[in-house]
């Protein structure tokens, strides 16, 4: 695991000098990267993964991340039209080099503009706090009931601040940008503060481990003390997170006359230079409540001009004191308001489409879930055909192969929501969907019929050359939410799903596309009457496998050609032959095998269909049944 940090530093001569206008300040970021996505990186929220908004330098998307496990590649954007149709102006610098792509290990960095990014692993060392070296001279301890009892003598500043909390809001939509908008508003309420920063304790750290994480950080100046960088006492973090879990101040001593009244060999006096100056430096730490090892850390110095024997004010730092608990608060709740709606977009996106609408109508949905409706629906099932072998020649590398997979699921499904219907679900390379719950269209055989096409044309087209074989049906069915107590699914229950299933099935046997049941092949003969928008064939009575209820089956085409063997239905020869068709099938259903093999061998001697019948009839040798009846269940080629 490995970890990128952002350091922005914008000195107060470069903001004002430069034409590009940039707060002054020094600003940081670190987030743990996942391995083998890639990210895009830039200074605009809204378009990128992790963003830099303080350096104008930084293009709105500047570059992309990939972290592979063992290095960072590092890559410049270059154009990319209508968006992006100029490469980023600065370039991206990795030792000392202008590069268009470079790969960095942990340890290393790379600077684009004002911004240094460094790669953290596992086993870097955080700099050492010199405030953890010294003394603590005073320290106070408030729990949150404690810190109400806390008036503000000013709280007209702090309200001032507060106020531009909806705008700041507003603009939020994820964790590092309510972490970041909130310590701008930690700057802004506290004049007297020098830095605010989320801190973290890592999870899996000892207890004598004082490993500290500064998540983000906002400097109000970065020259401030005698440390190059913000670095947070160590101690203190530990001591409030991991132990005492309420909101403390600590003051460190920089007076040599403290070191030789306490007699302690356990501390030295590592901030001399700020007693000179007449600095005294403080932090405030306070918890999340929320067990996430989280705390805001604020920290500032007590300003005493050289030569003065009386001590600095220290009476303002309980008011920040209980003004960073409320901002804590603040945080903790907008956090849970932030991951609710995460949880919302992560179940949407495990729903049904067409039913995600109803995640915010929670009466409406909850209504809908609470007892499976019997209705009328219209079933699509589809299946693709060769894929079971494609998985086990590819048993190797399991992720491409899925990826193939994916592809044609997301066409499946996505031409079924696209027609208004519902994704039950997946069975392994296939999908079923439906139309008539919880809406009740009155053309969802139309729909369904429409998607059916949409998906034999893009699964079987010139383009990718996957067969599918699908089946369509209509009836009653329990629709709704239905499964065991514990693991319940939106899904049909009835035999017109069955018959679905089924009618795919002899799609192989038949060597068609689609199959679809005398329900909707009627009612598609009646809205299209002239063939315009669709073909249908009869294909006989048929008794599906496992089923003991006849009906009959019709083929469902497009109105031209998707594949490179081209079928009479879809030429334009399709008037003139679907007579002739009929009456042959027509022989066959009534027993006159002789007269059907004669027609069908003759006149559609290449149709996978007209094979079908013809298997059937030399299976029994020509020869009628004793029971015939006109029904049979077609079978494959063997």
């Amino acid at each position: 695991m490995a970890d990128l940090e952002a350091l922005t530093r914008i000195d107060p001569s470069a903001a004002t000098g430069s034409s590009v206008m940039s707060l002054p300040g020094q600003f940081s970021w670190r987030y743990t990267l996942p391995e083998n996505r890639v990210l895009k990186l830039g200074s605009e929220p809204k378009e990128c993964d992790w963003a830099v908004p303080e350096d104008r330098m930084i293009s709105r998307f500047h570059a992309t991340l990939e972290w592979t496990g063992s290095t960072l590649v590092v890559t410049r954007r270059g154009v990319i039209l209508p968006d992006y149709p100029n490469k980023p102006g600065n370039q991206i610098w990795f030792r000392n080099k202008a590069v268009e792509q470079c790969e960095v290990r942990p340890g290393e960095w790379f600077v684009i503009g004002q911004t240094r990014f460094t790669l953290r692993g596992d086993a870097d060392v955080d700099p050492d706090a010199l405030v953890d070296a010294t003394l603590v001279q005073r320290q106070e301890e408030r729990s949150r009931s404690e810190l109400e009892t806390v008036t503000f003598t000013n709280p007209g500043m702090l309200l001032k601040a507060l106020e531009q909390l909806p705008a700041y809001l507003k603009v939020v939509a994820s964790e590092p940008a309510l972490f970041k908008q909130m310590l701008k508003v930690a700057i802004a309420a506290l004049p007297k503060a020098d830095a605010a920063a989320i801190v973290r304790v890592p999870p899996d750290s000892a207890i004598t481990d004082l490993r500290v994480t500064v998540v983000e950080q906002n400097v109000r100046n970065p020259n401030a003390g005698t440390a190059d960088e913000f670095v947070p006492s160590r101690k203190l973090v530990r001591r409030v997170v991991c132990q005492q879990r309420k909101s403390c101040l600590h003051i460190w001593s920089t007076d040599p006359s403290d070191f030789t009244q306490a007699g302690s060999s356990h501390h030295t006096l590592t901030l001399g230079s700020l007693h000179q100056q007449g600095a005294t430096p403080w932090a405030i730490c306070t918890p999340f409540q929320d067990g996430s090892q989280h705390a805001l850390y604020v920290s500032g110095r007590l300003m005493n001009p050289a030569g003065r024997e009386q001590k600095p004010d220290t009476t303002y730092l309980t008011e920040y004191q209980k003004f960073v608990e409320i901002l804590v608060g603040l945080l903790e709740s907008t956090r849970r308001t932030l991951r609710l709606a995460r949880q919302v977009a992560v179940t949407k996106e495990a729903w049904p489409s067409n039913l995600r609408k109803y995640l915010d109508d929670p009466e409406r949905l909850e209504a809908l879930l609470k007892t499976p409706q019997e209705q009328d629906v219209t079933v699509l099932f589809c299946d693709l055909r060769g894929f079971s072998g494609f998985a086990e020649e590819h048993g190797e590398s399991l992720s491409s192969a899925w990826r193939e997979v994916q592809s044609a699921l997301d066409t499946m499904s996505g031409a079924i929501t696209e027609k208004g219907g519902i994704v039950a679900g997946f069975r392994g390379d296939a999908v079923l969907g439906f139309w008539g719950w919880p809406e009740k269209p009155a053309d969802q055989i139309e729909r369904a019929a429409e998607a059916a096409l949409r998906i034999y044309e893009r699964l079987s087209g010139r383009l990718l050359q996957r067969r599918c074989g699908l089946g369509v049906t209509h009836g009653r069915a329990l629709a709704g939410r239905l499964g065991a107590h514990d693991l319940a699914v939106v899904d049909l229950y009835g035999p017109v799903v069955n018959l679905a299933f089924r009618l795919e099935e002899m799609t192989k046997a038949y060597g068609v596309g689609i199959m679809v049941s005398d329900e909707v092949a009627t009612r598609l003969q009646t809205v299209d009457p002239t063939n315009r928008r669709w073909r249908l064939r009869g294909l006989g009575t048929v008794r599906p496998r496992g089923m003991k209820k006849p009906l009959a089956a019709y083929e469902l085409s497009p109105t031209s050609a998707v594949t490179n063997a081209e079928s009479w239905v879809t030429s334009d020869a399709y008037e003139a032959n679907l007579a002739f068709w009929n009456a042959a099938v027509e022989k066959f259903v009534k027993g006159a095998w002789a007269e059907a093999n004669d027609d069908l061998d003759g006149l559609f001697a290449d149709d996978p269909a007209a094979k079908c019948f013809l298997r059937y009839m030399k299976r029994h040798n020509g020869q009628r049944p004793r029971d015939w009846d006109g029904v049979f269940t077609p079978r494959p080629e063997e």
